[in-house]
């Protein structure tokens, strides 16, 4: 496993994807991290990412690398990767473009998924 997902990421700032699924899926895929599921490439679907993560755990068990996701496990609206010390990278909803963002208390995911 080739564990490059950052370089890949940071490498999407200020790009522009039609959702937070399709940019982490697309991250994923091209840092060559197996989906849990085996069976093929990350999902830019973000109900379906809830399901090839290897585990769900509360936000401040997070890891760099780990997927935060905001909304009820069963529907989740919103994906990103966590960076670290309070940062993440996802697309920016009112512009659509990555972005390296700070979590805050307005905004702050519901649970994240382990990506290893």
């Amino acid at each position: 496993m080739i564990d490059n997902w950052l370089d890949i990421a940071l490498a999407q700032l200020g790009k522009k994807y039609r959702s937070s699924g399709a940019f982490v899926a697309f991250v994923m895929n091209a840092s060559q991290k197996q989906p849990v599921n085996q069976t093929g490439d990350w999902s830019s679907e973000i109900i379906d990412l809830t399901h090839e993560v290897y585990q769900i755990s509360p936000v401040p068990e997070s890891s760099p690398g780990d997927l935060l996701f905001w909304g009820i496990a069963q529907q989740p609206y919103s994906v990103g990767i966590y960076v670290g010390g309070a940062h993440y990278i996802a697309v920016n909803e009112k512009d659509a473009t990555v972005q390296v963002q700070t979590l805050t208390h307005n905004w702050y995911p519901t649970f994240s998924g382990s990506t290893s």
